[in-house]
C-alpha cells in the first residue's frame, strides 16, 4: 500500500456488515458456489461480479453465500 493510500473506514465497515450478512464464504458448500450461481453474472470467470439486489459485488467463482440460488440450465 503506498504512503498516501488511505481507507475509507465507512465503506469497509459497511462492506464487513454485507459479507457478515450474507454469510459470504471462500469455499463451496455441498457443490454450490458462486459460479453455479443464478447471479453470478459470467459463468466461467474465475471472478465476477454478483448481481443479487441485496448483495452486488465482485466475488470468486468457488466462493459461496446464503443468496445462492440455481442458475438456470
Amino acid at each position: 500500500m503506498s504512503p498516501d493510500a488511505t481507507v475509507d473506514e465507512e465503506r469497509f465497515e459497511a462492506a464487513q456488515r454485507v459479507i457478515k450478512v450474507t454469510a459470504l464464504r471462500g469455499t463451496p458448500v455441498e457443490g454450490d458456489s458462486c459460479a453455479n450461481c443464478y447471479y453470478y453474472l459470467e459463468p466461467g470467470e474465475p471472478f465476477a461480479f454478483c448481481w443479487h439486489d441485496k448483495f452486488q459485488m465482485l466475488v470468486g467463482a468457488e466462493w459461496w453465500c446464503q443468496h445462492w440460488e440455481m442458475a438456470e440450465a
